[in-house]
C-alpha cells in the first residue's frame, strides 16, 4: 500500500518541483522566460512589444500572407523520448518570407516558447542568424517570391500535457538596421 501511495504522488511533487523552477522563494520571477500575467512573453528578450531600443518600422517588407504557417499545429509524438536531451512532443511550422523587390531583407532572429493548457512554460528557444545560416544557408529573403523554412518546436518535458500554444516571433531586419517583428500565437493540439 506505501508503494501504491509513493506512486500516486510522486507526479505531483514533480509537478510542484517544476512549478517552482525559476522563481524566487515569494514565487516572483528570476528568469524572463518564467513570467506572470496572461501573456505567456510579457517581459524580457522574449517580449514581443519591441525590438531592443529601436521602434519597429512600418513597411519594412511586404508580407501578403502570414508568416508563420499553419494557423493550427499537430503535436507531433517522438519515439524514445527521453528528457531533456530528447523531449516527447514537436511542434512543426514554417516561417514563409515573402519577397517586395528589395534585396537587403534577411531574416535575423526565431525565438520560440510553448504554453500547455496548464500554463506550464517549455524554455525559450531562440535561433539568431548565425544559428540560422548554419541551419538554412542563406537567411535572406527573396527579391520576388517565397521562401519557406521549416522548423519543429520541441516540448513536453515538465509538461503533462501536448496541448497549448506555441508562442514564434520572427524578426526581419535590413541593411540599415532597421527590425521588424512578427509575433504568431499558434494553437497546439
Amino acid at each position: 500500500m506505501r508503494i501504491l501511495h509513493a506512486c500516486m504522488l510522486a507526479p505531483l511533487f514533480m509537478l510542484g518541483v517544476l512549478s517552482s523552477f525559476g522563481c524566487d522563494g515569494d514565487g516572483s520571477s528570476t528568469d524572463p522566460v518564467f513570467v506572470a500575467g496572461p501573456s505567456p512573453l510579457a517581459s524580457g528578450p522574449f517580449d514581443p512589444r519591441g525590438v531592443g531600443s529601436r521602434p519597429p518600422s512600418s513597411g519594412l517588407f511586404i508580407n501578403r500572407g502570414d508568416m508563420v504557417q499553419p494557423g493550427l499545429i499537430r503535436a507531433q509524438h517522438v519515439g524514445e523520448a527521453f528528457c531533456p536531451g530528447r523531449p516527447p512532443f514537436l511542434a512543426p511550422f514554417n516561417v514563409v518570407m515573402q519577397g517586395d523587390g528589395r534585396p537587403d531583407v534577411f531574416l535575423s532572429d526565431v525565438q520560440m516558447q510553448f504554453v500547455d493548457t496548464a500554463g506550464i512554460r517549455s524554455e525559450t528557444l531562440r535561433l539568431g542568424r548565425p544559428e540560422l545560416a548554419t541551419r538554412f544557408g542563406s537567411t535572406t529573403f527573396p527579391a520576388f517570391g517565397a521562401r519557406t523554412l521549416p522548423f519543429s518546436f520541441p516540448f513536453g518535458c515538465g509538461s503533462f500535457l501536448p496541448t497549448g500554444t506555441l508562442t514564434v516571433i520572427v524578426i526581419a531586419g535590413d541593411s540599415h538596421g532597421r527590425e521588424e517583428r512578427t509575433v504568431a500565437h499558434l494553437p497546439v493540439r
